[in-house]
């Protein structure tokens, strides 16, 4: 299998897989392999509108799910896997980038923000085909979390209120300092890898003092609990986003927020996608 192939697979991350309503199977970059998606949100129902956002909103429904609807396709398409590998699915990624390796809440919206997020939680603790769980969020809800039983992956876009505000555009008036407490007491409980998107939008990328500020936040993060910070996921635009003006950093870039980090935390595991 080429890299374009495996990069290719990498871009395409459609919530739509066969009859299935709210699961889907994705080669995930960051995962390292298959991941299986929950979209308990597909009613795009978000607290951010991320500028880079991938979501149309003509592709979003007005359903919420049930907690049973979730479940029984999840049995299903780990029967599928079981079965298959999914090969039939991603005929071109070699089995070895097919294995599965998290069940992650996902989705086209903030699963946080899904009404019987705790309920769901219980069940998939009941699910021993589960490798690991892991819930992908803009860290804004963390409160609600109270039997999930995984990875916290959060989202750490910005390291100040104007960045912040740019680049996730919340629909409520928030500050870093509340995403900050809140990677704090998400580290504090779970294991935790802090995401974070660099991209140019409109014109405009992270400047020095932005990136020395986001430095600083994911220090005092690390410091209240080194051992549950798993990673730092630095990434850019690989997958279509809604705004034409978004565009993908260089690993050059990437590699100097990189090494800022590095300067500050030297025994932390950092990630360039």
């Amino acid at each position: 299998m080429s890299t374009s192939e495996l990069m290719s697979a990498w871009a395409d991350h459609n919530r739509r897989f066969e009859n299935f309503r709210f699961v889907y199977p994705v080669i995930s970059r960051r995962a390292k392999g298959l991941s299986i998606g929950i979209n308990c949100t597909p009613n795009g129902m978000c607290s951010y509108r991320c500028v880079y956002c991938q979501v149309n909103k003509k592709d979003i429904s007005a359903i919420i799910p049930s907690v049973d609807e979730i479940i029984i396709e999840l049995k299903e398409i780990l029967s599928i896997y079981n079965k298959t590998k999914l090969s039939e699915h991603f005929p071109r990624v070699e089995e070895k980038n097919r294995v599965l390796k998290d069940i992650a809440l996902s989705g086209d919206g903030e699963p946080t923000l899904y009404p019987y997020f705790t309920e769901l939680c219980k069940q998939l603790k009941d699910i021993s085909e589960i490798p690991k769980l892991v819930l992908i969020t803009n860290a804004m809800q963390l409160e609600k979390i109270c039997d999930f039983n995984g990875e916290i992956w959060g989202k750490l876009d910005a390291g100040t209120d104007e960045w912040l505000d740019f680049i996730n555009r919340p629909k409520n008036k928030i500050n870093i300092e509340l995403i900050e407490n809140n990677l704090k007491f998400a580290v504090s409980k779970f294991p935790l890898r802090i995401q974070t998107m660099l991209c140019e939008a409109n014109g405009r990328i992270p400047i020095e003092t932005d990136i020395e500020s986001y430095a600083g936040i994911v220090q005092r993060i690390h410091q209240i609990s080194p051992e549950n910070l798993l990673s730092v996921q630095l990434y850019s635009v690989v997958r279509q986003t809604v705004e034409n003006s978004v565009k993908p950093l260089s690993r050059e870039f990437l590699e100097n927020v990189k090494n800022i980090l590095q300067k500050k935390i030297s025994n932390l595991s950092i990630e360039v996608f």
